[in-house]
């Protein structure tokens, strides 16, 4: 009997926790239940697209030029390292690096004291040998008929006498050696007489060589003088005022860059198609990216083995010294032109799963379109088959985009395309170009 009071007493005290839990639920199920409805009746916010910004350009039909590509360093049209003829003290300078000169204009003297004095001491003695000659020419001019005349009998004599030494020595009956005796004889016999006559005379008495010793002292004090050999500008001075220098010491380097060229390393398949006097484009990055306008002044007939490359030569004009010799340079050359193409900027291209693709643009959306491509040149692909004319491609923006992507464009037109392109560091790389608008 007490065994069954204290299963009752027991299972009384453990309904006591879970009647009190159901009142407290009551208490407070109108407030949970408001809640939740509450929340219920609040709009939940809806998933809308984004479009993307990208860049566009319109195909079309055009010439493409096919290019080969180059670099190289700018370089003067010609140079030439300025020394002097004979050594010295610099007595005067009349130039800085970067100054223009022109040709045979004074750049630098010598002290030229002692060629001053050889140059008088050496008239000085013109003059004595003249005055002797002139009284040997006085006295002897009393006789000059007679010398004359027995001077042209001689020369007529010994001038038959080497006739006959030729004819006897053409049938061999003299040796050579007699025939050279008379041709001497006969040789002098020419030098009495006639215009030679006057030479002779004046070199005997020493005159020749007294106006070859004047020569020579002039000749040594105009080199004292170093003189532009041609216009240009001046660069790497070398010498000072009060320097003492030596002979064949170089002074100045001359530059001559009112033309400039570029010796770049054409491909062989290239370099077969070119031609001297076609045209070139050369590209300085460090001149604001400026483009010139050049021609092929020479190419090279010889293809390195190693390389597989020949040499082309390009002038560029350059009359305002903008182009600096020693400055990079891309430069093109127009190898063959493909006429009337479909053609669209090489940017636009994608590959995927090996195939080219681009994303073709309609009603607001990028459509995923393969593509079959021709040639590729300067920046532009031939499109022969999967877009036609008129269409738009994605040019920038678009490398992350999937299909049907929906999009917001900028269409940028062919020229504004090109000049982005020469606006990039470096060509034919593959990087995307931001065009800014």
């Amino acid at each position: 009997m007490s065994s069954a009071r204290h299963f009752r007493w027991e299972y009384s005290l453990g309904a006591v926790p879970v009647l009190v839990i159901g009142f407290v639920a009551w208490l407070f199920w109108p407030v949970v239940h408001s809640q939740s409805v509450e929340k219920e009746r609040v709009p939940q916010p809806q998933m809308t697209e984004t479009a993307t910004p990208i860049e566009a350009v319109e195909v079309t039909r055009s010439d493409l030029s096919l290019l080969a590509e180059a670099t190289g360093t700018l370089q003067p049209w010609r140079q030439v390292e300025v020394s002097v003829e004979v050594g010295g003290k610099v007595a005067w300078r009349g130039v800085e690096e970067g100054q223009r000169v022109e040709a045979g204009s004074v750049l630098l003297r010598l002290d030229d004291q002692d060629r001053l004095i050889e140059l008088a001491e050496a008239e000085a003695e013109l003059l004595k040998v003249r005055a002797g000659y002139a009284v040997s020419f006085a006295i002897q001019r009393n006789d000059e008929t007679h010398a004359e005349t027995e001077s042209l009998r001689e020369a007529a004599s010994m001038e038959e006498e080497y006739i006959e030494a030729q004819r006897l020595f053409e049938q061999g009956v003299i040796a050579e050696k007699k025939l050279i005796q008379a041709q001497r004889r006969y040789d002098v016999a020419r030098m009495l007489t006639g215009s030679q006559r006057d030479e002779v005379q004046a070199a005997t008495a020493g005159l020749a060589q007294a106006e070859q010793r004047l020569e020579r002292a002039q000749l040594a004090l105009a080199r004292t003088s170093l003189q532009a050999p041609f216009s240009g500008r001046i660069a790497d001075i070398e010498v000072e005022v009060g320097q003492q220098i030596g002979t064949g010491q170089r002074c100045f380097l001359l530059l001559d860059d009112s033309r400039v060229k570029a010796d770049v390393a054409v491909l062989e398949a290239d370099v077969v198609w070119l031609h001297p006097g076609a045209p070139g484009r050369v590209r300085v990055p460090s001149v604001q990216n400026r483009v010139f306008d050049g021609k092929i002044h020479t190419i090279n007939p010889r293809v390195d083995p190693e390389t597989g490359t020949g040499r082309v030569t390009v002038v560029i004009a350059n009359p305002d010294g903008t182009l600096m010799p020693g400055l990079f340079a891309f430069v093109q050359l127009e190898t063959w032109r493909l006429t009337d193409r479909l053609v669209v900027p090489g940017d636009a291209l994608l590959l995927r799963q090996g195939r080219d693709l681009v994303f073709r643009l309609e009603h607001g959306r990028a459509l995923w379109t393969y593509v079959e491509t021709g040639a590729r040149s300067a920046g532009w692909v031939e499109i022969v088959d999967g877009v036609a004319e008129g269409d738009l491609v994605a040019v920038a923006g678009h490398f992350a985009l999937a299909h049907e992507a929906p999009v917001e464009a900028s269409v940028v037109s062919r020229e504004q395309w090109n000049h982005a392109l020469e606006g990039r560091t470096g060509q034919g790389t593959g990087e995307q170009v931001a065009w800014k608008r």
